[in-house]
Formats: structure tokens, C-alpha cells, sequence
């Protein structure tokens, strides 16, 4: 059982989530999955891809984030992220956090530690199984790799991979991306080791960075398993995919039936694509718009309209890819902090592998998401609520 003292960045709140917004959650993923996955879709953006995103290399990716935000309606999409950090100190080791015996008759499903962590496991060498085409493949050496690793917000989430790939028989390396080599006979070497797989936790989704000139080779050459992929986020996790996937007229184009179309429709918040719409009026109607790049990641270069100054407006309306989404606030939650109960934002994420829900965490802030050092605040678990009398 992990000690609250040894994860950075642990809350002490446990979020209540009803069992229909779970289940809301979990049908969001499942039906952005197969859509994102569909030949229609695939098609409709054959035009837009370079070299690296339309290289298919048969696996997606581990740890897909669906962030949401859960109003009175219901939960809402807000983005989707590939290479999602946090899992294993939000998902996983805050619920290890809780008491199974005092939470058994109140959440539902309650899996121990040791079972999620087979469970993530497993996703990875599902992911090397289906790039070599080869089941039951053996997996046993891994680079975790990362722009600067040691300087990243989430460094201490590496160490806890490194444990865990470790208890399963799998050497696992912590690297910047630079530091990765093509070898002249093929291949990609950290050193002396060489990696059958890497896990990509660097926000340079299409490896077009000179740091990742050597992935970027092993990975078009088939020589190294890349996860997650640079597909999956052209396909799933481009903010400019929420354009298509909030509209029911474009859901229906793709093959979505009326129910899907109409669910999504309603589950994610209105995007546009911010080119396309009258900047006048946009600029009148900000208070209603989020402003995102198409490579979000972090909150970072996202305006709220009612925050945004008429000078930066003006300059992410000249930059290609930003969208506008309809804002959906973040659910509050009640928290007992050291200077005393306050009401605090909360999102959740859905940590997830294919069209799977493999675990779900909270992050309880103030201010913008990634501030998770305000008292009180951090990575929390969360409890989905059983109907009531099914104890």
C-alpha cells in the first residue's frame, strides 16, 4: 500500500461520481474509438497527413486521456490526450489511498493495486503483440522517453513506470528523446541497450522535432514499437477532431448512427474550427469560447474567452489550428484544506486502452488545471457511487 507521503502531488479528497455518468464516460470512449478507427473517418483526413501520421504501424496507444468535465448535465468532453500523464499517480496510486472496507459498500468495481497494475502491463504488450503481428511476442525492454525527463512536471511518474515494468520482468530505461540513436545496422539503441519498445511520453506527436530524428526512422522503418502512436493522436487526439466529432451532421457523414451522433453531439461541447468562423462576431461571443491550439497539451497557450485580451485573440485568430470550443465549467468539489473547507474545481480523466476505461483519476485545483500544489488540491481518486440499495 503506497504512503500518501511518497506520491507528489496526492489530494486528500475522494470525488463522488454517479454510476450514469460513468457509464456516459465509458460510451464516449468506447464510440470515439471505433469512430476515430473507422474507414471513413481515416479517409476524410488521408489529405491532411505527413509522412509520420499516416504511417500505419498496427498498434494505438497506452493511456489515451479523456478529460471531462462534469456539470449538472452531465459529464462533458472537453479534449482528448494521447500519452496522458498522471496514470499511475492519479488512477493508481490514489486509490490505493482509499480503505477498500469503508468504500466497499459505497464504489463500484473496486480492483486492488496489483490487479490495475497487471492490467496496465498487459497494455503494452498488447501494443508490441499487435505492431510485430506476432502474439504472445516477448516484451522485455522498454525506454521511457521524454523532452529533458528530469525537468518534467511529472518526472516522478517515470520512476514509478521503471517499478512497475521492473515487477513484471521488463528492463526499462528513462531517456530524453535526443539521446535516442538509428543504428547503422537498423534499429534504435540508448547506449547500449536496445529498445524493442518505446514509451513516448514527449509532447512532439508527429516526431518532426531534430530531438527525435533517430525515432522518427526507427519508427517509419518498423524497428521500434512506438507508443502511443503518432497516428492515434492524428486520428483521435488532435483537438481539431472535436469539430467533427461534436456535430451530429458530420457524426452522421462518418456512419455514426442517430443515437451515436445525437449522444456525442450532446456529451461534447460545440467546436469549431476557429478560421472558419466570422472573428467579429467570435470576438463579441468570447465569453462562450475556450480557444485551443490543435496540439493542446497542459493547458498551455489555451485562452478562456472572458480572460482573453483583444491583442492575443487577434493573434491565435492568425495562427492555423486553433479552435474554439462552447465552455463547459469544471465540476466543484468541497474540500477540506489546511486553511480550512473551501470549494475547489475538479475534472476528471479517463485513463484508457482502446475502447477500454482501464482507470479513472481526479484533479482538484484552482485556477488553471495544471496548478495541483494549491492547498487541498492535487491528483485525487475517485469513487464511482453504487445505486442506492445495491449493498
Amino acid at each position: 500500500m503506497a504512503e500518501r507521503a511518497q506520491i507528489p502531488f496526492a489530494g486528500s479528497t475522494v470525488i463522488g461520481l454517479d454510476a450514469e455518468h460513468f457509464a456516459a464516460i465509458q460510451r464516449t470512449v468506447r464510440t470515439l474509438f471505433a469512430l476515430a478507427h473507422s474507414p471513413a473517418h481515416q479517409a476524410s483526413l488521408a489529405a491532411s497527413a505527413c509522412e509520420v501520421t499516416r504511417h500505419e504501424p498496427g498498434n494505438f496507444g497506452v493511456f489515451m486521456g479523456y478529460d471531462f468535465h462534469v456539470t449538472p448535465a452531465g459529464p462533458r468532453l472537453i479534449e482528448v490526450n494521447t500519452n496522458a500523464g498522471g496514470a499511475l499517480l492519479n488512477g493508481l496510486h490514489t486509490a490505493s489511498l482509499c480503505d477498500p472496507e469503508k468504500l466497499a459498500c459505497l464504489c463500484c468495481d473496486l480492483l486492488s493495486v496489483n490487479d490495475l497494475e497487471q492490467e496496465i502491463v498487459a497494455t503494452f504488450r498488447a501494443e508490441y503483440e499487435a505492431a510485430t503481428g506476432r502474439s504472445g511476442a516477448e516484451l522485455v525492454r522498454v525506454a521511457i522517453v521524454d523532452d529533458a525527463p528530469a525537468q518534467q512536471f511529472l518526472a516522478p511518474e517515470f520512476e514509478l513506470f521503471r517499478a512497475l515494468f521492473a515487477s513484471a520482468s521488463i528492463e526499462a530505461r528513462i531517456a530524453d528523446t535526443r539521446e535516442l540513436a538509428h543504428t547503422p545496422g537498423g534499429g534504435l539503441a540508448l547506449g547500449a541497450f536496445r529498445p524493442q519498445l518505446v514509451y513516448l511520453r514527449d509532447t512532439d506527436f508527429t516526431l518532426a522535432s531534430e530531438r527525435a530524428r533517430a525515432l522518427r526512422a526507427a519508427y517509419l522503418a518498423r524497428e521500434v514499437v512506438v507508443t502511443p502512436s503518432p497516428r492515434e493522436h492524428f486520428l483521435l487526439a488532435d483537438k481539431r477532431r472535436l469539430a467533427c466529432f461534436s456535430s451530429r451532421e458530420r457524426l452522421a457523414a462518418l456512419g455514426a448512427s442517430e443515437d451515436d451522433a445525437r449522444f456525442l453531439a450532446e456529451v461534447i461541447p460545440e467546436t469549431r474550427l476557429l478560421a472558419e468562423l466570422d472573428a467579429e462576431a467570435s470576438w463579441r461571443e468570447r465569453a462562450s469560447w475556450v480557444f485551443k491550439p490543435a496540439a493542446a497539451f497542459g493547458s498551455r497557450a489555451v485562452y478562456r474567452g472572458d480572460k482573453i485580451s483583444r491583442k492575443k485573440f487577434a493573434e491565435i485568430a492568425c495562427e492555423p489550428g486553433y479552435v474554439a470550443q462552447r465552455h463547459a465549467p469544471p465540476g466543484l468539489a468541497h474540500v477540506e484544506t489546511s486553511d480550512g473547507p473551501r470549494e475547489m474545481k475538479f475534472d476528471v480523466r479517463a485513463y484508457a486502452y482502446r475502447d477500454r476505461v482501464l482507470l479513472l483519476g481526479a484533479r482538484v485545483y484552482e485556477g488553471q488545471v495544471t496548478n495541483l500544489r494549491s492547498p487541498g488540491g492535487g491528483f485525487s481518486a475517485i469513487c464511482v457511487v453504487r445505486p442506492p440499495g445495491s449493498c
